[in-house]
């Protein structure tokens, strides 16, 4: 039977970091945490775009839109993906990623931007042993301006009693 968690958390997680791993019962709608900052450089930026996504815009600043090259897409999802692989995804009791949707490149990556995540639980479905995890994550640069969202979807354990 599926059921949907709705209490309201709003719990900033990292001031329980030492409590994981966390369980579909120690988490709720509106728990956050911040996962971290980065500071993006053009020959990051060049790099990564000459071997995965080699397109105009992010290697060559000459005919670019945007002034100036921009990081590839794929390049800003790694980036967030690295640093919620490093504090969010190792507490959770996690059994596996299961997707994501609705992902938005809102505004450009430009080089020296220094880039933040984040990432709020929105729903939680309790089933037997498991439950999915639901949650909203996004990454602003230095002003404050949404360069990355998506809704994604892990699956973690509950608590065996």
């Amino acid at each position: 039977m599926d059921v949907t968690e709705v209490t309201g958390g709003a719990r900033n997680l990292s001031e329980l970091a030492d409590q994981s791993p966390w369980y579909a019962e120690d988490l709720a709608v509106g728990d956050w945490m911040d996962v971290g900052s980065v500071r993006v450089e053009l020959d990051e930026i060049t790099e990564f775009a000459a071997k995965y996504d080699p397109l105009p815009i992010h290697l060559d600043a000459t005919d670019s839109p945007f002034g100036q090259v921009i990081a590839s897409g794929i390049h800003t999802m790694a980036l967030f993906s690295g640093m919620a692989s490093r504090t969010f995804i190792p507490r959770l009791a996690l059994v596996a990623g299961k997707g994501m949707d609705r992902m938005r490149l809102p505004a450009p990556v430009y080089p020296g931007s220094t880039l933040t995540g984040r990432v709020e639980i929105t729903g939680i479905t309790m089933r037997e042993r498991r439950a999915d995890l639901l949650h909203r994550s996004t990454l602003v640069d230095q002003n404050d301006t949404v360069v990355l969202s998506f809704d994604g979807v892990v699956v973690i354990s509950r608590r065996t009693r």
